[in-house]
This record gives C-alpha cells, sequence and structure tokens, in this order.
C-alpha cells in the first residue's frame, strides 16, 4: 500500500513539477519577449506551488527525508528512542486529522462559490490540498506507526 501511494506522488509531483517548469518559461518569454506578462501564468504557479508543497511535504514525510531535529533523540537509550518515534508519529497524525483534514474541509466548504481571478477557477479545488495532504500525512503517519512497532517486535524476537 505505502509503495503504491509513494508511486502516485511521485507521479503527481513530478507531473506538477513538469508543468510548472513550461509555465515559468512561458512567464519569462511573455514578459521580456512580448512585453506583456502573462496573469494566467502567474496564478497557475502560485498554485502549483501550493499544491506542490502539500503533497511534497507528505512524500518526504513518508520516506523520512524531511528536516528533524535529532540530536536529543540520538542521546536517549535505543529502548526509549522508540517512543518518542512514536509520539512524534502520534503528533503527527493529531495534526493531520485536526488541522489539514478537518480545518481543510471547512476552508473548501467555506471556498465554495468563489472563482480566481485569472484562472477563473473555482477556489475550492486551491483548499483541497489541505484534507488531501492531511489523508497522505495520516495515512505516511499510520504506516510509520506500523514499522515501528514491527522493529520493535524484531528486537525483542531477537532478544529471545
Amino acid at each position: 500500500m505505502k509503495k503504491l501511494l509513494d508511486r502516485f506522488i511521485e507521479i503527481l509531483t513530478c507531473t506538477l513539477l513538469v508543468l510548472m517548469v513550461l509555465v515559468a518559461s512561458w512567464q519569462v518569454f511573455t514578459r521580456f519577449v512580448l512585453s506583456s506578462p502573462s496573469t494566467v501564468s502567474e496564478e497557475f504557479l502560485r498554485y502549483g506551488l501550493i499544491w506542490l508543497s502539500m503533497v511534497g511535504g507528505a512524500y518526504v514525510y513518508g520516506k523520512k527525508k524531511h528536516l528533524a531535529i535529532v540530536f536529543l533523540v540520538r542521546k536517549i537509550p535505543g529502548k526509549f528512542q522508540g517512543i518518542i518515534n512514536l509520539l512524534v508519529e502520534i503528533c503527527v497524525m493529531t495534526f493531520a486529522i485536526f488541522i489539514l483534514i478537518f480545518g481543510g474541509s471547512n476552508a473548501f466548504q467555506n471556498a465554495v462559490g468563489q472563482v480566481s481571478p485569472a484562472l477563473q477557477m473555482p477556489m475550492e479545488y486551491l483548499y483541497l490540498c489541505l484534507p488531501v495532504g492531511g489523508v497522505m500525512f495520516l495515512l505516511y503517519s499510520i504506516f510509520g506507526v506500523v514499522d515501528s512497532f514491527k522493529k520493535n517486535k524484531l528486537i525483542t524476537n531477537e532478544e529471545n
């Protein structure tokens, strides 16, 4: 399941990044060659960056490649490090559920009927990145908890 989610996010983020590079190139061309900058491309890039940040952030978290302060955790004995990692996963789950999923759903509902100025896109599509990113963070956090329990069982079985 995790590999499937990873692959989906990889395809989504790479596609979005390629689109953003193409649109940014068009923006530069229209600004400096045509002397008439494209407002549509500027808005697309802004919204694309928001989506890329939310989805990419979840992906990086799931790969455990995110920025983390581990200096103090490494000083703690090994058996307690698992407990701290579990507490971190619980904090991430809480944040994902209440802020991203619940709060993002409220923002999504509040944006219904609003339209972006240049793209004329419904604004709820922009705010949809919050609950989508929240679900992805939550799934990766659940995978982290499961992996943590698997590792602890392996350590316990090896000691016996």
